[in-house]
């Protein structure tokens, strides 16, 4: 599977290309698709919410060791960035979920553009022949 950064980078190639007319998603589907990205970046909200709680580094102990392995254990679940932490990966998905929905809106966007253009043009067509 590709890195995070790399599938970013390949939804907003793809939203380019979407917006430029080349990738074109019919309107509903896209809007669809876009919302399903919405609804999973807001699951991953709750649950990243629910990481800092997830480590109570006290209830290892008392000792140095112990507090430690806490501090360890606290850091996989809410690290920083690039430190691979629970929390990490929720927000390398979200950026792949916004670039993906961002893409998705601009592919539905492309599909109306060039639907009303095609509708203006048979219009225009269908009137010379009165």
């Amino acid at each position: 599977m590709a890195e995070p950064h790399e599938l970013t980078k390949q939804f907003q190639t793809l939203a380019g290309e979407a917006a430029a007319g080349r990738l074109v998603i019919e309107f509903d589907t896209a809007e669809r698709c876009a919302k399903h990205c919405d609804n999973y970046i807001s699951d991953l909200d709750r649950l990243k919410s629910r990481t800092q709680s997830m480590v109570n580094v006290g209830s290892f102990g008392s000792l140095g060791s112990a507090t430690e392995l806490g501090k360890k254990f606290a850091n996989l679940a809410i690290g920083g960035p690039g430190t691979g932490s629970y929390s990490d990966a929720i927000r390398l998905h979200q950026e792949v979920l916004a670039a993906m929905a961002d893409m998705y809106r601009k592919a539905g966007a492309a599909y109306k553009n060039c639907d009303e253009a095609t509708q203006l043009a048979i219009k225009q067509q269908t009137n010379k022949l009165d």
